[in-house]
C-alpha cells in the first residue's frame, strides 16, 4: 500500500525554519519560486519550511508511537538526534556487545530489527561494508500556493530581551555578568498559505533493501505500519512542526487535505496548484481504467470528511480493513 497525502495549511507571523543569525538577525528561509505573470515566468523569493524540517517533527513522533506500539527505538531517536546509524559507534547499540557484523544484509537487519525509526526513516551507514535504507517515507518542501505566491512575505519583527542588574551595577553603570539591561534583536516572521506533499511507501516497512524480503515478523510489520500512519496523523492534527513553536506558533490550520491509497507508488497532484483535489482524482480514474488497479481517495470537505482528523480516521479504519495494519 502506499498512501500519499496533500496538505495545504494557513499560517499567520510564523518562523517555522530559521537559518542562519547574523549578530542579531534571525533569517527565514527563502526558497526561488516560478510564478507566471502577464504570460512571462518569473523567479520570485518567497518563504519556505524545508523538508528536513516536516521530516525531523515526523520521526520525532513515530519515535512515540513505536514505543506506544511496543517497538525497538535506539537512545538517540528517541531523543530526536537523528544521527541514526551513520558509523560504528552509533550503531553499535544495535548489536550484542557493540561488535557489527561484516555482512551488509546481517548489518541491515539488526539495525531495522532494533530499531522502527531507521527502519522507516533510513539510514547510510558510511563503514565497511557499506549498507544505505532508502527512506520510507518522502516530504515536500512547505511552499506557498501559486495562487498568493507573490503575496506571501518576510517580515522582521522587533524584540527585546531584559537582563536585570545589581545594586551595585546600577550604581556604577556597570553591566551584571557582561549582558546588557536592553538587548533588541530581530526575528524574520512569514506569512502564507503553504502547501506541501508527503508519501509513505508501507510496502517497504520491515522489508530488506538488499533482499527484498521480511526482517520482522507480521505482526511487528503491522505495528510499525500503524506507527507510521498514526504518527502522519498526530502530525497534521497538532501541527506541531517547525521551529520556534513556543513563541512563534503560527495562527491558522488545515485549509485542505487529500490522502490517496493505491497499491503501487503514486504521488498527489501537488498542492500548490488550484483544484489539485480534482486533478488528482482524474488521475486517479485514469490509472484504475488503464492498469486495473485499485485506489482510495478522501477529501477534506467532502463525503462527510469535516476535519483533518476525520479523514486521517477514514484512512486508519480503511488500512485495517485491507489487513495492512
Amino acid at each position: 500500500m502506499f498512501v500519499s497525502v496533500g496538505v495545504r495549511f494557513e499560517a499567520n507571523v510564523e518562523a517555522l525554519n530559521m537559518v542562519e543569525t547574523a549578530g542579531n538577525y534571525s533569517k527565514h528561509r527563502r526558497v526561488p519560486y516560478i510564478i507566471e505573470e502577464k504570460n512571462v515566468l518569473k523567479i520570485i523569493y518567497v518563504p519556505a519550511v524545508s523538508g528536513e524540517s516536516l521530516a525531523h517533527a515526523f520521526q520525532e513522533l513515530l519515535a512515540e508511537e513505536a514505543i506506544s506500539e511496543k517497538q525497538k527505538v535506539c537512545r538517540k531517536c528517541l531523543r530526536g538526534e537523528f544521527l541514526k546509524s551513520m558509523d560504528e559507534e552509533n550503531a553499535a547499540e544495535k548489536f550484542d556487545g557493540g561488535k557489527l557484523p561484516s555482512d551488509a544484509e546481517k548489518l541491515e537487519e539488526g539495525i531495522v530489527k532494533n530499531c522502527t525509526v531507521e527502519d522507516i526513516g533510513g539510514f547510510l551507514y558510511a563503514g565497511k561494508p557499506p549498507v544505505k535504507r532508502t527512506s520510507a517515507f518522502q516530504v515536500s518542501y512547505a511552499l506557498p500556493i501559486k495562487k498568493i505566491a507573490i503575496y506571501s512575505t518576510v517580515e522582521p519583527q522587533l524584540h527585546a530581551r531584559h537582563a536585570v542588574m545589581t545594586e551595585a551595577g546600577k550604581k556604577t553603570g556597570g553591566e551584571r555578568e557582561g549582558a546588557a539591561e536592553q538587548m533588541i534583536y530581530y526575528v524574520e516572521t512569514g506569512t502564507a498559505i503553504y502547501g506541501f506533499t508527503f508519501n509513505l511507501d508501507l510496502r517497504a516497512i520491515g522489508l530488506s533493501a538488499i533482499t527484498g524480503k521480511p526482517i520482522i515478523p507480521e505482526d511487528e510489520l503491522r505495528a510499525r505500519r500503524r506507527a507510521a500512519v498514526k504518527s502522519l496523523a498526530r502530525m497534521l492534527s497538532s501541527t506541531q512542526f517547525g521551529a520556534k513553536l513556543s513563541r512563534f506558533l503560527p495562527l491558522g490550520g488545515i485549509v485542505s487535505l487529500a490522502v490517496s491509497v493505491t497499491e503501487k507508488p503514486f504521488t498527489l497532484t501537488s498542492p500548490i496548484y488550484e483544484g489539485f483535489e480534482d486533478m488528482t482524482l482524474k488521475r486517479l480514474e485514469k490509472i484504475a481504467k488503464e492498469f486495473n488497479e485499485q485506489y482510495q481517495y478522501y477529501v477534506l470537505g467532502r463525503n462527510g470528511l469535516e476535519t483533518p482528523e476525520h479523514v486521517m480516521t477514514q484512512l486508519i479504519q480503511y488500512l485495517k480493513e485491507r489487513n495492512t495494519l
